[in-house]
């Protein structure tokens, strides 16, 4: 095999990107050691891993999955440290979408995180003081059988007894 045969697979490679840097290296190194053929070579990159689904980080509303979502029944309150409750947390279910997402309802000026959980992922959300303390955290596709959970954060105002947080039970729709 000529340089030139290498020098060739090496340039398309790198039009992968770097994550494929290190492999078109070793495959180069492997070519000129006669490992492997320049015919047999088939190098795929995805944008993101195989368990991530169109669903996965996307707003339950504006998706459309909200309107067939299900209370799974599941919340926890968001307490303080002295066991205060500053607010709810909710787990839902979208049967459309086989998708799960949390809500909280706390004080119109609290701020926080929504997290949503399964065995192999999460999505989490930012929320900010407003729509009428109201909100909802992005979803994980989660289809019937998968187990998910959702953590809430809340902070009101200054000081430790106006941060709370909660973690719902499973469901597994």
């Amino acid at each position: 095999m000529s340089h030139g045969t290498i020098t060739s697979i090496s340039r398309k490679m790198a039009a992968f990107g770097t994550g494929t840097a290190l492999a078109s290296g070793l495959i180069a190194a492997g070519l000129m050691n006669g490992a492997a053929d320049a015919a047999s070579l088939s190098v795929s990159r995805t944008a993101e891993p195989a368990s991530v689904h169109p669903y996965d980080g996307k707003d339950p509303y504006s998706s459309g999955c909200a309107k067939s979502k299900v209370n799974t029944g599941k919340k926890a309150s968001l307490r303080n440290e002295v066991g205060d409750s500053l607010g709810t947390i909710r787990l839902f279910y979208s049967r459309h979408c086989g998708t799960n997402w949390g809500e909280v309802s706390v004080a119109t000026r609290g701020s926080g995180t929504i997290t949503v959980f399964t065995s192999t992922k999460s999505r989490s959300f930012t929320y900010r003081p407003g729509n009428g303390g109201h909100h909802w955290g992005n979803m994980v596709y989660a289809p019937s059988g998968v187990c998910a959970k959702a953590t809430g954060t809340v902070t009101t105002g200054v000081g430790r007894a106006n941060k709370g947080s909660g973690t719902t039970a499973k469901a597994c729709d």
